[in-house]
């Protein structure tokens, strides 16, 4: 699943929370790796008046399918704001990393049951939006379809039981399976 397909599914709300969190450099540097232009009017005097100016382009951008801003927002909402999440699942996982971050493609080093036992340890401390967020992103990251066969995770992302159903269903077809995802 894309960057640009999480965000679509997680929905307005938590992609509101998720943009509430960044500071305004976070903000424009999201903007600038999605290749969106920082500036302002001349009138956005305040803080809250440039992120009011940003927030349209970024909404703008979303909606255009700007898969970069995207996958920026994700990264850097999770690296600057969920960063301990990253650490627990690496941790479980027994993967070295520094303060959440590897080189290691883990999915590749670890069996599928495995990345989802370790899902539904994360399930049971953090809530259940931002975990399928992490995950499926490191699905897309390290191309692994593990995260997107496990419905779990799809309807904590915010689809239905059965868009999920049918969205594994499809990835199975297309990809094969990864691991049981039918047992998920």
């Amino acid at each position: 699943m894309t960057p640009i397909e999480i965000c679509q599914h997680l929905g307005n709300e938590h992609i509101d929370a998720y943009y509430g969190e960044l500071s305004g450099k976070e903000v424009r540097a999201v903007l600038k790796a999605g290749g969106t232009s920082t500036g302002v009017p001349k009138t956005a005097y305040t803080k809250a008046a440039r992120l009011k100016a940003w927030r349209k382009r970024f909404d703008g951008e979303l909606e255009g399918g700007n898969g970069q801003l995207a996958l920026a927002l994700l990264i850097e909402w999770l690296m600057r704001h969920h960063r301990q999440m990253l650490v627990d699942y690496l941790d479980f996982l027994g993967v070295t990393h520094r303060a959440g971050e590897t080189d290691e493609d883990f999915c590749e080093t670890n069996p599928p049951d495995k990345l989802r036992e370790g899902a539904t340890m994360l399930l049971s401390k953090y809530p259940a939006h931002h975990v399928a967020t992490y995950l499926l992103l490191v699905g897309n990251l390290q191309n692994t379809r593990v995260f997107e066969q496990t419905p779990q995770l799809l309807v904590a992302l915010g689809m239905s039981e059965a868009d999920a159903d049918a969205h594994v269903a499809q990835s199975v077809e297309a990809h094969g399976a990864a691991g049981a995802a039918a047992d998920a």
